[in-house]
């Protein structure tokens, strides 16, 4: 049987749903930024591919908040890995997924 969520997105039935994050990893804190006390975010976006990896990230510019954290965000974006979304029993390629990096100083 279906179990339609109204509103949520997505629907769960046999064979069917939605891609869900299995491995995310936190970017490594650009030093230079460490060291100057810089802090900030970064949105990349990027294509799910059918076997939940990640293919052609970028930084979405004008919601980057210093270059600094482009590299770090990007590489880590890299190593994310997804259950891929499922429509019909297949696996299909989920682009524009956004994903928002948040750089802050802690202690």
């Amino acid at each position: 049987t279906d179990i339609e969520i109204s509103g949520a997105g997505f629907s769960l039935g046999v064979g069917e749903g939605d891609y869900l994050p299995i491995v995310k990893v936190a970017p490594i804190y650009p030093q230079r930024a460490l060291v100057r006390g810089i802090e900030g975010y970064c949105v990349v976006q990027y294509t799910v591919t059918r076997q939940g990896t990640i293919r052609d990230p970028f930084v979405i510019e004008d919601q980057c908040t210093n270059a600094m954290f482009h590299r770090p965000s990007l590489q880590a974006a890299l190593k994310f890995k997804y259950k891929p979304r499922v429509i019909d029993g297949q696996a299909v390629e989920v682009p524009g997924v956004q994903n928002k990096f948040t750089y802050v100083i802690e202690g």
